[in-house]
């Protein structure tokens, strides 16, 4: 689907769907999200390069990521987009920034675009040209990318608090449920923080080419967002950096506290195993088939080796409790 994005009497106008030649050669943005061959054809037309198919979008390598062609400035960057599945997305996005106009190519919908699109309609200056609409995109990208970060924060507090609170007794029981629940939250945070960090690293890749020294010099107000757009990138991956230390620390204690009531339950198994072992072992002797068993017939013979058997129980008991190990 193509959104054709143009100024009219200081107003953006959209239109979508459209492969109007005229059209698509006035307008400014051109959004492409899962487009057909023949809407991949009409722009490329207007373009007069080639626009990168889906397999290029997913190479890793910088020479797929970033590269000119004729007057055109190609880039793709990694959106994160965080749905209802169990598992946060990467949307690889292409940028076809040139003098006149700028074409984003898309096979995702990540929430970004669409919150630029409406900000246009209430801010149309942001359409001023084909750069500061590549960095009004970046802008809502990068807001999103700390949006993620901010929820992150907030549920490892949450993960945190139930963890370590000294009125906490998870580690105490056999909450192994507990902390498989925990162990999913702190999971799922650093997937999601590894790929908001992708997303970042991606965009830091990419924002100096619209400082090019060789291009028409910039509007002010574009290059402070510029300059703006920098530090945040790296101050959020700088928190990014705080938070992963911080899920890498809250796995570590997880996992210990597992290690802990694994280790209790099977002290438990040992010390159970150890009492009834000499209870066990006298009544073994006692019930073996032999003609000439002293107590045999002996008419105290059974208390006698029920008392055995409950003496030998306890003084194993009482000699680990004074070595204080239960």
């Amino acid at each position: 689907m193509l959104s054709v994005y143009t100024i009219r009497a200081e107003a953006v106008q959209k239109r979508e769907g459209s492969l109007d030649a005229k059209l698509l050669s006035d307008a400014l943005w051109i959004d492409m999200f899962d487009p057909s061959k023949g809407e991949e054809s009409a722009v490329e037309e207007v373009l007069g390069i080639e626009v990168p198919t889906r397999e290029e979008m997913r190479g890793i390598e910088s020479s797929s990521q970033m590269y000119r062609e004729g007057d055109a400035s190609i880039m793709t960057i990694r959106v994160i987009s965080v749905t209802g599945v169990p598992s946060p997305t990467l949307t690889a996005t292409t940028f076809i920034l040139t003098p006149s106009r700028l074409v984003t190519l898309r096979y995702g919908n990540p929430s970004p675009f669409r919150i630029f699109a409406d900000r246009l309609v209430r801010q149309p200056e942001l359409l001023a040209s084909p750069k500061a609409a590549m960095t009004g995109l970046l802008e809502a990208i990068i807001e999103r990318a700390a949006e993620i970060l901010e929820n992150i924060g907030e549920q490892l507090d949450k993960v945190s608090e139930s963890l370590l609170a000294e009125n906490s007794n998870i580690s105490h029981g056999f909450g192994g449920s507990n902390l498989e629940t925990i162990l999913q939250k702190i999971g799922r945070n650093g997937d999601l923080a590894s790929r908001t960090r992708e997303s970042l690293h991606s965009i830091q890749r990419v924002s100096p080419v619209l400082r090019r020294k060789e291009d028409p010099p910039l509007a002010s107000e574009t290059l402070e967002q510029l300059s703006t757009l920098r530090r945040d990138v790296a101050s959020l991956l700088d928190h990014d950096a705080y938070l992963t230390a911080r899920i890498q620390f809250l796995l570590d204690s997880t996992l210990g506290l597992i290690s802990i009531q694994q280790n209790a339950i099977i002290k438990i198994f040992s010390v159970a195993a150890v009492i009834f072992l000499p209870p066990t072992l006298i009544a073994s002797i006692y019930g073996m088939n032999f003609e000439h068993i002293p107590e045999l017939k002996w008419v105290y013979g059974y208390p006698f080796a029920l008392g055995l058997m409950l003496l030998s129980a306890i003084v194993p008991y009482w000699y680990f409790k004074k070595r204080r190990w239960l």
